[in-house]
């Protein structure tokens, strides 16, 4: 399916794959709050006052609540344009959240980077300022290709679609090499 051949939720939708794949959703919203609030800590613990908190904690946990709201209706089909229009519209806020949530932390984190230097890679947080630069450049690029009506570009869509959330899940495999292991 990473050929563009199929959405993601096209190949999660028939039963009895979203039986799985549904609880498996509310658990990453689950865990997706988690990590926001524990970001929070972390950057309570090293700046306060920061700026950005409060944005990050309010697209992070935003995030992971649209997730629920999809995973919700995942498997439900109606064919009702509303219906279609309201479940694209929670994946674009999911999206459009979770790229802005690590978009604040990157430079959050960045923003006092020498204060965790015993605590991070610096070189992995510089990947992941790259990564969530380039899932920006991307989406605006994208927006065009993605607006286009009609199924002429489905397989482009799709592709996009597959490579897009690769890039977005990958930040929190990043995240895991960024923290130095403390035994």
């Amino acid at each position: 399916y990473f050929d563009g051949g199929a959405s993601i939720s096209r190949t999660v939708r028939p039963y009895p794959t979203w039986i799985i794949f549904k609880p498996a959703m509310f658990l990453t919203s689950f865990l997706l709050i988690k990590y926001w609030l524990y970001n929070k800590q972390i950057i309570k613990a090293f700046n306060p006052d920061h700026k950005n908190l409060n944005k990050i904690i309010f697209f992070g946990v935003g995030s992971a609540i649209a997730l629920t709201v999809h995973s919700i209706f995942l498997g439900i089909e109606f064919d009702n344009n509303f219906y279609k229009l309201f479940r694209r519209l929670i994946m674009l806020i999911f999206i459009v959240f979770e790229v802005a949530a690590q978009t604040y932390l990157v430079s959050t984190l960045y923003s006092f980077k020498d204060n965790l230097i015993k605590f991070i890679n610096p070189n992995v947080l510089k990947i992941k300022l790259i990564l969530v630069s380039i899932l920006i450049v991307v989406a605006i690029i994208c927006i065009p290709i993605i607006s286009w009506p009609g199924n002429r570009f489905k397989f482009l869509k799709h592709l996009l679609e597959w490579d897009y959330f690769l890039g977005v899940i990958t930040f929190y495999l990043l995240t895991f090499l960024m923290w130095k292991k403390k035994f």
